[in-house]
């Protein structure tokens, strides 16, 4: 593995020293600038859930938020409570409540969704005192692992060095298909599917996947 990274015994690769990057509304703008795909995102994202459960949830809470194109799909099919938690009260669309990241872990909820987020949160302890009965993450796809078992290390550290998801200081962490699954699991997150459904919107023009690992797990 490459300096200033390490490999936990679950197999999620860390960056051990950052500098913490601002999510203030300069790096919002960039996804309000990519608003059709955002949009679609959103609503896909949403069907995704309904038909791993098969009725609306009563309520839903999304952990980063961002453009809050999501939640607002979520209200807008019904879900009776619907939450956003992000790092700043960004606008939401009215009706949908903001909390802060202690109030949100002091309530119980149907659907916790963390699209885009668990690589950047810096200590990923919080999961054992997140209540929900079903958690939703999209995370982006690392593929080290993998490419060190079919060739060898040196391959995937340059592959890692090369790869246009790492960036440095804001994805502090990076999961493949068995290390996401473990490290969930000491949680108490069983996977009721994994995927990469959202490789269809979101890879680009001459890339190949897998790109972005969506899991929906039940918390046992």
């Amino acid at each position: 593995m490459i300096d200033n990274y390490r490999v936990d015994h679950f197999g999620v690769i860390h960056q051990v020293k950052y500098e913490p990057i601002a999510y203030d509304q300069e790096y919002i703008s960039y996804y309000q600038s990519k608003s059709d795909r955002t949009i679609k995102l959103g609503y896909q994202r949403l069907g995704w859930i309904l038909g791993m459960l098969d009725r609306i949830p009563d309520s839903v809470l999304e952990i980063g938020y961002g453009t809050g194109t999501f939640i607002e799909a979520a209200q807008i099919t019904g879900v009776p409570t619907c939450v956003g938690c992000d790092i700043a009260d960004y606008p939401l669309p009215e009706g949908v409540e903001f909390m802060t990241w202690d109030q949100a872990l002091t309530h119980s909820w149907d659907v916790v969704a963390m699209f885009d987020v668990l690589e950047h949160v810096p200590d990923l302890s919080f999961l054992g005192r997140l209540k929900t009965h079903y958690l939703a993450v999209a995370v982006p796809y690392c593929l080290w692992q993998q490419i060190r078992e079919e060739s060898n290390e040196a391959a995937a550290d340059l592959w890692f060095r090369n790869w246009r998801m790492m960036l440095p200081n804001e994805h502090l962490h990076h999961f493949d298909l068995a290390s996401l699954t473990a490290a969930l699991g000491q949680y108490g997150f069983k996977p009721i599917t994994t995927n990469t459904f959202e490789d269809g919107i979101r890879l680009r023009d001459g890339e190949q996947g897998p790109n972005i690992l969506s899991g929906f797990f039940e918390k046992v």
